[in-house]
């Protein structure tokens, strides 16, 4: 894929190789175009636009994740609706004034999107969205993902969920926030605020 659409490094870090674009064959979704930008004349970088990461493991050269990023607000609001759709309801799923937080776990991997209405760019009030999916077998980049911002009450659960006094049960997220809550920890009720039940 990376010489298919001679794609470019935006970064590398020991764990990662992360290349970006906002080619219109890879702003694909189930069929479905996100190419956008909030400011034609500025389109230079990726500020403005909707492009997709695509984030490769250094010594095996294999994709472990994958994010579309939405800049603009009707790209965001056709993401957040055909994910839903598709994906159907999930329990671990946060939605404040200005930001929306859910995950899924299915077939293998697992699937993030957040919405956040709180942004300005290029002048104009915007919604932008982040769906991001990441492999079962790329632990390191879900440790990354779940350890900070919107997710990381998710990845408290991943660490719970893989105790041994869980394995082989039909473990949720709901179940997880429920026993934190009665056990009466420090964030037991902190994992309620702004839950949608």
């Amino acid at each position: 894929m990376i010489r298919k659409y001679q794609l470019e490094k935006e970064l590398e870090v020991k764990e990662c190789v992360i290349y970006q674009s906002k080619q219109p064959d890879l702003l694909q979704l189930y069929g479905q175009s996100f190419t956008g930008t909030m400011d034609p004349k500025n389109d230079a970088g990726f500020g403005f636009s909707n492009y997709v990461a695509l984030f490769l493991t250094p010594e095996n050269n294999k994709m472990g994740a994958y994010a579309l990023h939405t800049e603009t607000k009707d790209k965001t609001e056709q993401l957040n609706k055909l994910v839903n759709e598709k994906m159907g309801k999930t329990d671990y799923h946060y939605r404040s004034k200005e930001f929306t937080h859910q995950a899924w776990h299915k077939d293998g991997s697992y699937y993030f999107l957040t919405t956040n209405s709180s942004v300005v760019n290029a002048g104009q009030k915007t919604i932008t969205g982040d769906w991001t999916v990441i492999s079962e077998q790329s632990p390191v980049f879900l440790e990354w993902f779940t350890s900070g911002a919107g997710f990381s009450y998710y990845g408290e659960y991943l660490k719970e969920k893989k105790k041994p006094e869980h394995q082989g049960k039909n473990y949720s997220y709901k179940d997880f926030i429920e026993e934190e809550k009665q056990k009466g920890s420090f964030m037991g009720s902190t994992y309620f605020e702004d839950y949608v039940q």
